[in-house]
C-alpha cells in the first residue's frame, strides 16, 4: 500500500477560518476520498493526539527536532523529517511549509502562497529574478489559490512555469439556509424587526471600513433609508478603535457591532441579510464570499482580480475606495428586485463551480496523480 505524508504544522498554527485552518478541517474528508491508501501525518507538536481511535483515522507521527546549540530548530526538524522520509519511503509528501520541502525519494507536492514564496530567509520580499532555485522550488508540483500569485511568481521565476498549479481552496462547509420565519426572529433580535445590511468579516478600523460606512452614510442620504447595518465577525487589534470612531459617526444609533459572536449565529447573521457588503482585499479571509456564495445572499465585493477569480458572476463589484461606487451598489441592489434575484441565480451556478466537496475531489485526484 502507497503512502501519503502531511507535513501539517502550520496548518496547527493557523487561526479559525483561515484558509489553513480550512485545510486542516478537511483533511479526514480528503483522506476518505483516498482509502487505498496509508496516511501519515507529521508534526512537531508534542501535544498533539487524537481524541480517539477510528479505522479512517490517519497515523499520527511526531517528529523531533532535537536541542541543539548551534543549529537553528527549522535546521533540525528538516533533518528529522528527512531521517523519516529515507526510512518509510512515502510516494508522495504533501507540505505547507517551504521549508519542509523533503527530499526524499517520492514526489513532493507544496501547497502554499505567493506571499510566503516570495520572501528570502531573513523574511524580506524578493524583487529581482533570480537564476539560483531556492529549496521549496524542488517540489514537483506546487500549488497557489489564485492566477495573481501564479503570475508574481513566474515573474521572479520563470523556469518554474511547468511547476505550478492554481487551485483555489474553496474548503469552507456549505452556510445553511434559514426559513423565512427564522429570518423574523433573527431580525427582531438584531435589527429592530427591520431588513439589514451586513459587513461579515474582521472587525477592524481599516480604510476599507472606512469607506464602508462612508458609503453607507451616501446611501442613507440619497434613500432616507432606516435600514441597518451590522458589523459582525472576529474581533482584531483594532476593533476597539473601530468602535470609537462609531462614537462620532453620524448614523452610529443605525450601526450595531457584533464582535466575536458564533459561527453558527454568524452564519445565520449572513443567510438572513438584505445584501452582504465585504470589501475584500488581499489578506483579508475569503470565508465571507465562500458562505455567500454557497447561502445564495446577495453580494457586493471590490473589484479585485481575486475576489473576482472566487466569486466571478456571482457576486456585484465596486472599485475599492471609490465611495460613490459603492453607495450606488447597494442603492441598486436594494431597489432592483430583479437584479437581486438575477445575482442569486448566479451565485447558486458558481457555488455548484467551487464548493468545498468538489475542491476536495480535485485534490483527491492530484494525490492519486503525484504518487502514481
Amino acid at each position: 500500500m502507497k503512502t501519503i505524508a502531511y507535513f501539517i504544522d502550520p496548518l496547527l498554527a493557523a487561526p479559525v477560518n483561515s484558509i489553513e485552518n480550512g485545510f486542516l478541517e478537511s483533511l479526514l474528508p480528503l483522506i476518505q476520498r483516498l482509502p487505498d491508501y496509508r496516511h501519515v501525518l507529521l508534526t512537531s507538536y508534542s501535544d498533539i493526539s487524537w481524541e480517539e481511535t477510528a479505522p479512517d483515522r490517519p497515523e499520527l507521527v511526531k517528529l523531533i527536532a532535537r536541542s541543539s546549540f548551534f543549529t537553528k530548530r527549522t535546521t533540525r526538524l528538516k533533518k528529522s523529517l528527512n531521517v523519516w522520509l529515507a526510512a518509510e519511503q512515502p510516494a508522495l509528501l504533501v507540505s505547507f511549509d517551504k521549508k519542509m520541502v523533503g527530499g526524499g525519494s517520492g514526489k513532493c507536492l507544496l501547497i502554499s502562497s505567493a506571499a510566503d514564496l516570495l520572501t528570502d530567509k531573513k523574511g524580506r520580499p524578493l524583487k529581482k529574478p533570480t537564476a539560483k532555485l531556492p529549496g521549496w522550488a524542488t517540489a514537483d508540483l506546487i500549488v497557489l489559490p489564485y492566477n495573481s500569485e501564479k503570475d508574481a511568481l513566474l515573474q521572479l521565476l520563470p523556469h518554474l512555469k511547468d511547476t505550478i498549479r492554481v487551485q483555489f481552496p474553496a474548503l469552507q462547509p456549505q452556510c445553511p439556509t434559514i426559513s423565512w420565519s427564522e429570518q423574523e426572529t433573527l431580525k427582531i433580535r438584531h435589527s429592530g424587526g427591520r431588513d439589514y445590511f451586513l459587513y461579515a468579516g474582521p472587525l477592524h478600523a481599516e480604510k476599507e471600513m472606512v469607506d464602508l460606512l462612508k458609503a453607507y452614510s451616501l446611501l442613507k442620504k440619497w434613500l432616507m433609508t432606516g435600514m441597518p447595518l451590522l458589523l459582525a465577525g472576529p474581533s482584531t487589534e483594532s476593533t476597539s478603535n473601530l468602535q470609537e470612531l462609531l462614537k462620532t459617526y453620524k448614523y452610529r444609533s443605525d450601526v450595531t457591532v457584533l464582535p466575536d459572536i458564533e459561527t453558527s449565529e454568524l452564519q445565520t447573521l449572513l443567510a438572513g441579510t438584505y445584501l452582504l457588503s465585504y470589501p475584500f482585499r488581499t489578506g483579508l479571509p475569503t470565508w465571507p464570499l465562500e458562505w455567500a456564495l454557497s447561502s445564495g445572499t446577495p453580494l457586493l465585493t471590490t473589484q479585485d482580480s481575486d475576489a473576482q477569480e472566487i466569486c466571478a458572476a456571482g457576486a456585484s463589484y465596486a472599485k475599492s475606495g471609490d465611495i460613490d461606487a459603492w453607495a450606488h451598489q447597494m442603492m441598486v441592489l436594494y431597489k432592483d428586485e430583479h437584479l437581486r434575484s438575477k445575482l442569486i441565480e448566479k451565485e447558486q451556478e458558481r457555488s455548484q463551480e467551487l464548493n468545498q466537496s468538489k475542491t476536495l475531489d480535485q485534490y483527491a485526484e492530484l494525490l492519486r496523480l503525484l504518487s502514481a
